[in-house]
């Protein structure tokens, strides 16, 4: 199998980003959670979904500087 090297660093770049980003939106949102006083399921749901969000537009702006630099 033969590794395209551009897809290579633009998948390691975008996994290290998103490494960066996770902890401080995770103990943000967590600290809030528990200042909040939301249920357990609740803080779960809320994290998926500021994850899932977060991560497509992470996505999305790796691909376009990605696709812009050639």
């Amino acid at each position: 199998m033969k590794i395209d090297k551009a897809s290579m660093e633009e998948a390691v770049n975008d996994v290290g980003i998103g490494l960066v980003l996770s902890f401080p939106i995770s103990y943000g949102l967590l600290r809030l959670c528990s200042y909040l006083e939301v249920s357990l399921v609740a803080t779960s749901v809320i994290q998926v979904s500021v994850f899932t969000l977060v991560a497509v537009v992470r996505k999305y702006m790796v691909r376009v500087y990605y696709k812009e630099r050639g």
